[in-house]
């Protein structure tokens, strides 16, 4: 589990959307290591705001337990993404990690274990 919000401008096309979300979904994996593909949650929602100015703000919120090693994979993913598909600079984008106990997260009425990195 992170559950990843990403804010962008008005306007950005559906089918481009649909790509970020995947990639997005893709740099996870490749970064943050989970163990359940079922539990990393990406969404995409539209923004009042122009690129540079608050906006792209990318939202993460997750289980403690991930490096700053991690972490800063993922950014540099999701900012390479942006730039590729909107044309977005790496330096307008933002984003905040938020990181809650596990016993905060549920799914299925079930609280989350303790996150545990699925390469080690």
């Amino acid at each position: 589990m992170p559950l990843i919000r990403i804010d962008l401008p008005e306007g950005v096309a559906t089918d481009k959307k649909a790509v970020i979300h995947q990639r997005v979904r893709d740099v996870v994996l490749k970064t943050l290591a989970p163990k359940e593909v079922k539990y990393d949650y990406v969404s995409i929602r539209e923004a009042f705001g122009y690129i540079g100015d608050g906006l792209p703000v990318i939202d993460v919120d997750l289980r403690p337990g991930r490096e700053p090693e991690r972490k800063k994979r993922l950014v540099d993913g999701i900012a390479n993404v942006l730039k590729e598909i909107l044309d977005i600079n790496p330096v307008d984008v933002y984003c905040i990690f938020r990181e809650t106990e596990a016993h905060d997260h549920y799914t299925g009425g079930q609280p989350l274990p303790n996150w545990v990195p699925a390469d080690k």
